[in-house]
């Protein structure tokens, strides 16, 4: 009979590899995930102060949805950001946070 623990092994040292030859990267994976998690829970507080405001109000239904769709750009890529650390993200992620504020203004302000 052949050792437990060698088997462990050779199968440890055969996922290994496998993963070598993919070219996913786990670690990207893992902070789109997150991105994803962070984004649904920014949109949903967002969403829910916009939605309580603007019942009355029909006509700001396209600046509310802009500031949705905004929000959800930010969570997503702060998280890409804060992964990756790349500037492109961090930009990207200050130029969606304004214009979700711009978008929050202007349904306040009609």
């Amino acid at each position: 009979m052949s050792n437990p623990m060698d088997q462990y092994e050779n199968r440890k040292t055969d996922i290994l590899e496998k993963s070598k030859r993919t070219n996913k990267d786990e670690g990207f994976e893992y902070a789109e995930k997150q991105g994803n998690s962070i984004g649904v829970i920014i949109y949903a507080v967002v969403a829910a102060v916009l939605l309580i405001f603007s019942i009355p109000d029909k006509p700001i239904i396209a600046n509310t949805v802009g500031a949705l769709s905004f929000t959800w750009v930010t969570g997503g890529t702060l998280s890409y950001y804060r992964f990756t650390k790349q500037r492109a993200y961090l930009l990207c992620a200050i130029a969606s946070a304004l214009a979700t504020i711009c978008f929050i203004i202007m349904v306040f302000a009609l």
